[in-house]
């Protein structure tokens, strides 16, 4: 089969990207596959073919000129692709938007019209749902009328009396059902059998032996009825979860993703969550706490505003990026010995920390640094403890704010309101919403250099530039290491799952491997959890012995002498033991960090792979781009940690970064 194309466009087209599941482009016949090209001036003009060319049957044919479709691979495995016809006079039969086509006794004969659409990618402010309809009215047609069963869904949950319990507990497909429904029976029959002893024993207790049989009864009818429940309970799971299967398989083909809390597949638009997170952003702000007014005539003291370089009218982000800038100036790793810097490094904490709460920057907009030099106490801002242990706030665009810090600043909060009782885990789960959808938007532009612009070398080496400035924050190898490995993970299961098939062999491989890796980080986070929970025993039994030996001492001493110097001798004891423990604490925050970069990177790379806001041909090449970004962060990774040279010894090295950290983080309050 040979394809002629009569190209009356001003464009120039290059090979962009393939998709054969049978033959090959070189050779048209018998060719099963998409195939499309871009324009290599702008990049922005498309020419993706859906072509059926099997032998000994009638072939079948799709070409979309300027913008591509939403998905162009659908368009072949769904037989939307018309039968190729040919005509008598070769006038063209087919057509779509940018081309024509016809049938010839060889092939087929396409003309690409003179005027062709660019493609201009979504953005936040767009319509997503338009834009879907300008380049493909099917597919939006179906995506439109998911969409609306899935609102109707929701709408049914909602309006029914316990049906978020139902939402929260479907299965997404048998495996899920089977999962869920052989827990469900453990649990029936767990708590079956412990009634079952229990009941007896305890009537034992208050009635003896004849509390014992009326126990025994009242334990094996209990028992029995809790087995009865929960192996009930685990049949209907499984049965749900059977029932899922075939809209389970449909929405795995539509790249559609499981959510939990809806009880139903849904549709990922990455500028429609941008947007959503923006809107949640101008809401927080307004119901939040009055901040600084933006004339300074109402300001006392500048002085805090003049150590950040900032107005007084500086909003929040501002006066984060300023004292993130001025705090590595005068970091006390780029400052050894320099006593000026580390003062200069404390105040710039102190400052940061007065101006980054609302209340504390609102006493001194009005009575200046007596107002809130009052407060003696010292306290510490856990967010920024974390940050600075870890090195996350030059990675704060690709970590966000990491679980450990948001956690611990959610509990400090709440403790210091006297809310204990009312810990709000759904605060928490925003906040990782947020995390997430600003992450990916991150790795959208950052990756657009090499998605839309086509220069994999220029994007290499500004990606290794910046991997290797990350390299020099505190864990800064490891971090890279780890994020490349997921990065890596995440890319290879999509392009395999999309260019090899669901069940194929190298996305068995590709998910294997993901698996391994976040096992790995698992089995180290327990290992080293382990170990932090001996030396922590360790120090608790040091500092017993020490408190039992020095009274007794202290009566034999004469003058206090020897009361003194076993007082000293138990104090590093103490001491020791602790160095000793300090290296397995910070490995078990840092195993602690990694599995969250583990969760948190796959649903973020899940909203930037699978954003419907973009069509199919856009999100392999992100998935691409991603398995680049991935390699490099690796290898920088792999490279800072080969170039260290003599490492400080563990517990040394422990104690600096906890106390570097501990400086950076402490506020007066």
């Amino acid at each position: 089969m040979l394809l002629s194309i009569e190209n009356q466009s001003e464009f120039t087209f290059a090979l962009d990207g393939e998709w054969l599941k049978s033959g090959s482009i070189k050779s048209v016949d018998g060719v099963h596959g998409v195939v499309w090209w871009v324009d290599t001036s702008e990049h922005s003009v498309y020419l993706s073919l859906a072509i059926s060319r099997r032998r000994l049957r009638t072939p079948y044919f799709m070409c979309w000129a300027g913008v591509p479709p939403a998905n162009l691979k659908a368009e072949l495995l769904m037989k939307k692709c018309p039968r190729l016809e040919a005509s008598e006079d070769g006038s063209f039969t087919g057509g779509n938007v940018g081309c024509q086509w016809v049938g010839t006794e060889d092939g087929a004969k396409l003309r690409l019209f003179p005027e062709l659409a660019t493609f201009i990618p979504a953005t936040a402010s767009d319509d997503p749902a338009t834009e879907l309809e300008e380049q493909d009215e099917a597919s939006n047609d179906q995506l439109a009328t998911a969409d609306a069963q899935l609102m109707s869904q929701k709408g049914g949950y909602a309006s029914t009396e316990g049906g978020d319990f139902l939402a929260t507990t479907r299965p997404k497909d048998a495996t899920d059902g089977l999962v869920r429904g052989l827990k469900a029976a453990g649990a029936g029959v767990a708590g079956g059998l412990v009634t079952a002893v229990a009941a007896p024993v305890a009537g034992a207790k208050t009635e003896g032996a004849g509390g014992f049989f009326k126990g025994l009864g009242a334990g094996l009818l209990g028992g029995a009825a809790m087995v009865v429940g929960g192996v009930g309970c685990g049949i209907a799971q499984v049965g749900r979860g059977l029932m899922q299967s075939p809209l389970a398989h449909r929405a795995r083909r539509e790249e559609k993703i499981w959510d939990q809390e809806l009880g139903c597949w849904v549709d990922v638009d990455l500028c429609v969550l941008e947007r959503q997170l923006a809107e949640d952003q101008d809401d927080d702000e307004g119901q939040g706490p009055a901040t600084s007014s933006d004339t300074s005539a109402k300001v006392v003291d500048t002085e805090y505003y003049d150590l950040l370089n900032v107005k007084p009218g500086a909003s929040p982000s501002e006066i984060k990026k300023a004292y993130y800038k001025e705090a590595r100036l005068c970091h006390p790793d780029k400052n050894p010995g320099d006593a000026e810097a580390t003062a200069k490094f404390q105040k710039l904490s102190t400052v940061y920390q007065v101006l980054s709460d609302p209340e504390l920057r609102k006493r001194y907009d009005k009575e200046g640094k007596s107002g809130v030099e009052e407060q003696k106490n010292v306290h510490m801002d856990p967010r920024a403890f974390f940050s600075l242990l870890f090195g996350s706030e030059r990675f704060e665009p690709w970590t966000g704010e990491l679980h450990i810090a948001a956690e611990a600043d959610h509990f400090t909060k709440v403790s210091e309101e006297s809310q204990m009782q009312d810990f709000d885990r759904q605060s928490l789960k925003k906040r990782q919403v947020r995390r997430e959808v600003t992450l990916a938007v991150h790795l959208r532009e950052v990756l657009s250099r090499v998605v839309y612009g086509r220069d994999p070398e220029g994007f290499e080496e500004h990606i290794r530039q910046e991997a290797r400035d990350l390299a020099s924050a505190q864990f800064g190898p490891e971090l890279l290491q780890a994020l490349g490995e997921i990065y890596l993970a995440r890319a290879e299961i999509h392009l395999a799952n999309e260019l090899a098939g669901r069940f194929s062999l190298s996305k068995r491989i590709a998910s294997a491997k993901a698996n391994s890796l976040v096992f790995k980080h698992n089995l180290k986070f327990y290992k080293n959890a382990a170990g932090s929970l001996m030396h922590a025993g360790k120090v608790y039994s040091a500092a017993r012995k020490a408190e039992k030996k020095e009274p007794e001492t202290t009566e034999r001493s004469e003058e206090g002498q020897e009361s003194e110097e076993t007082s000293l001798a138990n104090e590093k004891q103490v001491e020791a033991a602790m160095d000793d423990a300090l290296p397995y604490f910070l490995k078990t925050a840092w195993s602690y960090v990694a599995r969250d970069i583990d969760a948190t990177v796959k649903n973020v790379s899940r909203k930037f792979l699978q954003d419907k806001s973009v069509p199919w041909q856009i999100r392999v090449r992100r998935a691409q781009a991603l398995r680049s970004l991935g390699h490099v962060f690796i290898e920088e990774g792999e490279s800072a940690l080969a170039n260290e040279g003599a490492e400080q010894p563990a517990a040394q090295a422990a104690k600096a970064a906890l106390q570097e950290a501990m400086l950076g983080s402490m506020r007066e309050k």
